[in-house]
């Protein structure tokens, strides 16, 4: 075999070399690749075989999108540190909401950015973390009207908060530019979602 036909086959591994480069068994390796994930070549005997390159960059992707997630986990506990525990006492809704309703609004939003961290995630979760969202979304709402915010302030509230969350990741996530304006477009669309559910529970809240 020429140096060169070997370098070729060197591309090229098994599903065992494959599950070893990525640190999963085949069940998984074979669900991603069902699912369009990772590509694929089959030889003529039916044995599924992968490129390196396509390996390597996958496991790249799945490192920032674990990065993605740490920082919402993380920013989660952090909501309000420092200088931001000041801003919110500058919103115009703060007075009516007070001390005991502003720990209870952090609370709630940060269920809400846990049921974030997982959209992002993506797979079987996201569903189901959209759903954790939302009904995050409905207590917020029902928080807010039960401490007396007219709609407004309720909306300004919640845009408080989704700002320190795409502040966090604009600025705190290590990945290419055109991959972070992808996932700020997912929490745009998250949080969007969300909101529909504060106001639509707000409006059904009791008088």
């Amino acid at each position: 075999m020429t140096a060169a036909a070997e370098a070729e086959a060197a591309r090229w591994l098994t599903v065992g070399e494959a599950c070893r480069l990525l640190g999963v068994d085949p069940s998984t390796l074979r669900a991603w690749t069902d699912a369009g994930q990772l590509p694929s070549f089959r030889t003529p005997g039916g044995h599924r075989r992968y490129r390196r390159e396509d390996l390597e960059a996958f496991l790249a992707r799945q490192r920032r999108r674990r990065s993605l997630r740490e920082v919402v986990g993380t920013q989660a506990a952090r909501l309000l540190p420092g200088s931001s525990r000041r801003q919110i006492r500058r919103q115009t809704w703060y007075a009516q909401v007070g001390p005991e309703g502003a720990e209870r609004l952090r609370q709630i939003c940060r269920t809400l950015m846990g049921a974030l961290a997982g959209y992002l995630a993506g797979g079987r979760r996201q569903g189901r973390a959209l759903r954790e969202g939302e009904a995050a979304g409905r207590a917020l709402g029902l928080e807010v009207a039960a401490r007396g915010l007219s709609p407004l302030d309720a909306a300004q509230a919640f845009l408080f908060f989704k700002e320190a969350i795409v502040e966090s990741v604009a600025t705190r996530v290590p990945a290419a530019a055109e991959e972070k304006v992808a996932a700020l477009r997912r929490i745009d669309a998250f949080l969007d979602r969300v909101l529909v559910e504060v106001m639509a529970a707000y409006g059904r809240a009791p008088a």
